[in-house]
């Protein structure tokens, strides 16, 4: 069965492939944002990214594939927009700490070799940790920053996906909030370090709230105060952190249900409801990314899962 697969590394850049990375973010964004405004003017079917090139010159010195992937994006966003699945298409704001293009691959245009990534419009080849093997065919890549310091590159790729061996057993799972879900037929693996992690997040928090209060006494805005900024970051750091571990669990967990189960029932009612008394380790929103990761892990790897 052919699938789409989703392959995420670090990569290392040097100062001038940080400069194009960042020129790129930016002028994906400034295409976005006039094709979105010129859409609100009801101008959006006579503008392209390639009539804006003539306007704007500085435009053409970046990868056009990552500007055609701009407007996807936006007529994608209207789309989910007029099925009612999201708000308003609202314009990209450059202080945004993460930032992202997506260009495809035509071919061999990016690939991988030796620990080196090759992108379009980019001369030279940027290092990377592949820290796992890909086996399927590149079909795009998303370069994305976090603050312009920490730099990713996300591949999607075409890869053929065997069914998992048939074991005839059957699972009923239900959403429980500190333990992710109930079954007598499966228990998860605690989730590492979580109560630590929280206790440092909510550490965290207090302190920011009292450095806010400190710079507002001193009437400085905070966006201009050094200490509130400082711990604004490292917050951020912890919250990115508690969710990649979350993400990275949900992975093992769905994975080993479908491995493990055949029949998997899932019941839509929360039958366990958060008390005032009880630790809150998944959120309702944490089963449902669970539910998805589980979903398409089910249709890969030929099992039945259905909805109670």
């Amino acid at each position: 069965m052919s699938v789409l697969k989703a392959y995420r590394f670090r990569i290392y850049p040097n100062e001038e492939q940080k400069h194009f990375f960042v020129t790129t973010f930016g002028c994906v964004r400034f295409t976005y944002n006039h094709l979105l405004v010129a859409r609100q003017q009801s101008e959006g079917g006579k503008l392209t990214p390639a009539a804006l090139k003539k306007d704007y010159p500085f435009l053409k010195a970046t990868d056009s594939l990552a500007l055609a992937n701009a407007q996807r994006n936006l007529e994608k966003a209207f789309r989910r927009y007029y099925t009612g699945k999201s708000d308003y298409p609202s314009l990209k704001n450059k202080s945004n700490p993460l930032q992202s293009y997506t260009t495809n691959n035509q071919g061999q245009t990016i690939c991988l070799s030796d620990g080196y990534l090759k992108l379009p419009k980019l001369k030279s080849l940027v290092a990377v940790n592949c820290h796992r093997e890909i086996k399927g065919t590149i079909k795009s890549a998303t370069i994305s920053s976090r603050n312009n310091e920490e730099f990713f590159v996300s591949f999607l790729c075409v890869e053929e996906v065997e069914p998992l061996p048939k074991t005839l057993k059957t699972i009923h799972l239900v959403y429980s909030p500190n333990k992710l879900l109930e079954s007598s037929e499966y228990t998860p693996p605690t989730l590492c370090n979580q109560e630590q992690l929280l206790d440092k997040i909510d550490r965290a928090q207090r302190k920011l709230r009292v450095r806010g209060k400190i710079a507002r006494k001193r009437r400085v805005p905070l966006a201009y105060a050094k200490n509130y900024q400082k711990q604004k970051e490292k917050l951020g750091r912890l919250q990115l952190s508690c969710r990649e571990k979350k993400e990275n669990y949900f992975d093992q967990v769905s994975y080993a249900i479908v491995r493990q189960f055949d029949f998997i029932h899932v019941t839509k009612e929360l039958l366990f409801e958060t008390l005032p008394d009880q630790p809150l380790y998944f959120s309702k929103a944490d089963w449902q990314m669970f539910l998805k990761k589980l979903e398409y892990k089910a249709e890969w790897y030929g099992k039945e899962l259905t909805y109670e």
